[in-house]
């Protein structure tokens, strides 16, 4: 990830951060963000080593506020409130470190205004996130079973896409009929198109070995069954069946199976990546809707880093008594309606 912002930014979106940001050096063991607040600054490491720690002390290995994750160089904290999302995990550095603040207000108004930084900006911090919980795929044994938990719809990030945006999508791809039990996406194969649920349930699940060895898994596939493997996650309406490996062309670290009769649609990978390559406008709602989506996957994820009786507790119905404010249920509700309009022009019932 040391090289990710060079990769995908041009030299005018990076002299616009080193123009706007504001560089600092700190020791080890200084706090940059609180967990479960929503951050006004953007902080990208130049140097050193971040760690995120729990604030919930029923995070596994976390009570003494343990390390569930380290960054390293190029890495970029407090993206939550590009999208009005709180930091899970509060970020300290690990050694002495150097780092660039950008305030998160700026960011925002540039995204606004540039579509080009947009675009580059957005897919460099889907790749990131991407990042992130593919090393808690590749670890399959720190993550809670899921029980009976319910997986809710993620129709909202739909609302942040133009009706031209899905009319594009709609022509361009084709629906497909997965069978219950059959597998759509298999651990250590590549993924070859952009995959969107439209109706079903798809698990989420990984081989247990110790080490993630995609040749392993690849060539040794008509052995190894995926049935016994144990779900971690599922995937409901609006889900992105491996979105993860769809940006950086890696491996897919999991097997993702339909646990009933599921409709998905599918777009060929090289006719949306040439379409982005060319269209900074919609590359910039795109890649803004995927790095939403792995963002929300990767908040669910750490979550399940728990000790069992927590997630019996996760499981009471207290937790089905969520709060939603005005703007998240106008947000859901405006992302369901171009979702169904989706369906229509597809001719789904």
């Amino acid at each position: 990830m040391a090289d990710t912002l060079l990769r995908e930014l041009s030299n005018t979106d990076l002299d616009w951060m080193i123009t706007h940001g504001e560089r600092s050096h700190l020791s080890s063991g200084n706090q940059l963000l609180r967990g479960q607040t929503v951050s006004d600054v953007l902080c990208v490491l130049i140097d050193g080593k971040l760690g995120l720690k729990a604030n919930d002390e029923s995070l596994a290995s976390s009570a003494n506020g343990t390390v569930v994750d380290e960054l390293g160089q190029g890495e970029i904290v407090g993206l939550g409130a590009l999208f009005g999302m709180p930091e899970m995990c509060s970020v300290e550095t690990l050694e002495a470190s150097m780092v660039m603040s950008l305030s998160t207000a700026q960011v925002k108004a540039k995204l606004e205004a540039d579509i080009a930084f947009a675009a580059h900006f957005y897919r460099a911090i889907a790749i990131m996130l991407s990042s992130r919980l593919r090393r808690i795929f590749e670890q399959p044994g720190r993550i809670q079973h899921w029980g009976d938990r319910a997986s809710k719809e993620v129709l909202s990030i739909f609302a942040e896409l133009r009706d031209s945006d899905i009319d594009w999508l709609v022509s361009f791809g084709e629906t497909q009929i997965i069978p219950a039990d059959k597998v759509l996406l298999q651990a250590a194969r590549p993924v070859d198109a952009l995959y969107v649920l439209l109706d079903g349930q798809m698990a989420i699940s990984a081989p247990q070995e110790d080490g993630f060895n995609p040749l392993y898994l690849c060539f040794s596939g008509l052995e190894n069954s995926t049935r016994d493997q144990k779900a971690f996650a599922t995937l409901t309406k609006g889900g992105m069946p491996g979105i993860i490996s769809f940006l950086d062309f890696r491996p897919l670290p999991v097997t993702i199976r339909a646990v009933k009769d599921s409709l998905v649609f599918a777009i060929p990978r090289q006719t949306l990546v040439t379409k982005l390559q060319v269209d900074d406008s919609f590359a910039s709602r795109f890649y803004r809707v995927i790095a939403i989506e792995i963002l929300e996957r990767l908040y669910a994820m750490r979550s399940l880093l728990r000790h069992p009786q927590a997630i019996a507790a996760q499981n009471s119905e207290a937790l089905l008594d969520e709060e939603l404010d005005l703007d998240e249920l106008t947000q859901m509700s405006e992302g369901a309606k171009k979702f169904n309009w989706m369906l229509s022009q597809l001719g789904v019932a």
